[in-house]
């Protein structure tokens, strides 16, 4: 599935959301985005390699193989497009993060992540209203 396959699906699971949640018709459409970019948002963290899309190989195994070549003979090639090249920096990414915040992950207080949350939230909104 691309990209583009998740967001159909989680939108229509925001729409599920709303109509079974009652909200009231003028702000139906604006909860239901904001839900499929949660469920997306989740899903992305949770699973980051179902959400990335290349071509013919996942990306997950072109990584796997940059790696072990470098690892075993001190250097390896990156031929690959640009959507390709971004997808594995952005797995190399998140895999930095879980590392550096594991001790975080399985013992943080659940009010602290809470606060995380919220700071992140407001973070990218921020970033969105200067965009």
């Amino acid at each position: 599935m691309t990209r583009n396959d998740y967001r159909v699906i989680f939108t229509a699971l925001g729409f599920l959301a709303v109509v079974l949640d009652n909200v009231p018709r003028e702000k139906q459409a604006l909860r239901a985005a904001t839900l499929a970019r949660l469920i997306e948002g989740f899903c992305a963290t949770s699973v980051p390699e179902a959400m990335t899309e290349v071509g013919s190989k996942d990306v997950g195994e072109l990584l796997e193989a940059y790696v072990t070549q470098l690892r075993e003979t001190g250097s390896a090639r990156l031929s690959y497009d640009r959507q390709t090249l971004l997808s594995m920096y952005e797995q190399l990414l998140l895999q930095q993060v879980r590392f550096q915040q594991r001790e975080f992950f399985a013992t943080g207080p659940d009010d602290v992540i809470a606060n995380q949350i919220l700071r992140l939230a407001e973070e990218r909104i921020e970033r969105e209203r200067r965009a």
